[in-house]
């Protein structure tokens, strides 16, 4: 039997373009003896835009001698399609792009193409409003409800936080109900976003305007994880919002037995009452005789503050 051959092509494309930019696509790995490999061509249509026309060549594979007197068939390979397409249009021009992005060897060129064929596209009243917004402009595109920096949070997209923190936007930014970033990332339960804005420097305690902090949601959605981080960068575990309501009341309130120990352990003070003049153990008492209400009440009565977990 012939040994199997695995043969890598590699297609290499020059875009001929205003730009003179290039890209290299790989194709396919696929075994075979003898091959039809399609090459691509570049030509221009009569509005400067490249696009590709294919043409074949044949080429012959030989495999190593093996011994064997038995001969391979040959193995027809169909054309690979190309990973990445880009269509538009604009006033009459279009461009069919065929290329694999991902394979483009230094972003920085990818990107130099990008931005000289944008500029391109854009009409003389556009590329003005570019050119005076080299700096991002938040105060145009901001409303007291819809903040850029509120809208990336909640969209996961770090890296372009972290593009307008280094721009000078403030990462504590509150919206109209008095919410920053952490608060909606907490809201979110997005803790990978959490820890990252804690570590650039989000303050765990500021309050929104019911006097809610970062704590009190982290409590109330259940954020066991959040909880302890925020501890660690020291949040106040008995600061209270507008109602009086520490995070433990909250705990309590959504009868979350861990946090609830959690906040105990790490100071939180269980004698405090709300504006109702209620403690959290008067909370877990008004939920009547359950499980879990006596099993919240033995938590507050017999965990003394400051223990270990």
């Amino acid at each position: 039997m012939g040994l199997a051959i695995r043969l890598r092509l590699w297609l290499f494309v020059h875009l001929e373009t205003e730009m003179g930019s290039w890209a290299t696509v790989s194709v396919l790995t696929i075994p075979w003896d003898h091959y039809k490999l399609r090459s691509i061509g570049v030509i221009k249509s009569s509005q400067d835009v490249s696009y590709f026309q294919t043409k074949q060549q044949v080429g012959t594979w030989e495999e190593p001698d093996t011994g064997s007197d038995s001969e391979s068939d040959d193995e027809e390979v169909e054309q690979a399609n190309l990973v990445f397409e880009s269509n538009f249009e604009e006033e009459g021009m279009k461009t069919s792009v065929v290329a694999d992005v991902n394979n483009i060897t230094s972003r920085d060129k990818y990107e130099e193409l990008i931005k000289k064929e944008v500029e391109q596209l854009l009409e003389p009243e556009e590329r003005a409003i570019l050119e005076q917004n080299v700096t991002p402009n938040l105060e145009k595109i901001s409303t007291a409800k819809w903040s850029p920096l509120h809208t990336l949070v909640l969209s996961m997209q770090m890296s372009c936080v972290d593009k307008l923190l280094e721009n000078g936007v403030d990462i504590d930014l509150p919206d109209k109900d008095g919410l920053t970033a952490l608060h909606k990332a907490i809201i979110g339960k997005k803790d990978t976003l959490v820890s990252h804005l804690l570590r650039r420097r989000a303050s765990p305690h500021v309050k929104d305007k019911d006097g809610a902090t970062p704590l009190h949601y982290a409590v109330q959605v259940g954020a066991k994880m959040t909880v302890k981080l925020l501890i660690k960068y020291k949040a106040d575990v008995n600061v209270e919002d507008n109602e009086g309501w520490t995070p433990l009341h909250v705990a309590i309130q959504s009868r979350n037995r861990d946090i609830g120990k959690i906040l105990l352990v790490n100071g939180a003070d269980k004698t405090r009452k709300n504006k109702d003049g209620k403690t959290a153990l008067d909370l877990s008492l008004c939920y009547g005789k359950d499980f879990k209400s006596y099993d919240l009440a033995k938590l507050l009565k017999t965990v003394p503050a400051d223990s270990c977990l």
